[in-house]
């Protein structure tokens, strides 16, 4: 009887962890895409769980979440208008006030 209640648990066990590495593979695609803050993260999060069930669709978010393509917008490096390049080109570093304030000084003492 007590070998019965062992096998059953492990078998148990082994479905629930199955269960879980199944979700958490299937769960990958999402996190790729929010570490490289994709704009699309719940479109691919969706593709992803659907990949549950047509599994190719699983391997499109993987692939999609990698990339920096943007579905549903078609566009060449060339037809950017000038606000999307300027929100393209990285901001100066901001100096703290402390630091202003020094620079000032020193620019008044001279």
């Amino acid at each position: 009887m007590e070998i019965k209640i062992i096998s059953l648990s492990l078998i148990f066990f082994s479905i629930i962890i199955t269960v879980w590495g199944i979700y958490m593979i299937h769960m990958y695609p999402g996190k790729v895409a929010k570490q490289r803050k994709h704009p699309q993260l719940r479109a691919i999060e969706v593709t992803a769980v659907m990949g549950l069930i047509i599994f190719p669709l699983w391997i499109l978010a993987l692939i999609w979440a990698h990339s920096n393509a943007i579905v549903g917008k078609l566009y060449n490096k060339g037809d950017f208008s000038s606000d999307e390049q300027e929100a393209d080109t990285p901001e100066p570093p901001v100096v703290s006030s402390e630091k202003k304030a020094k620079k000032e000084k020193t620019n008044n003492t001279e």
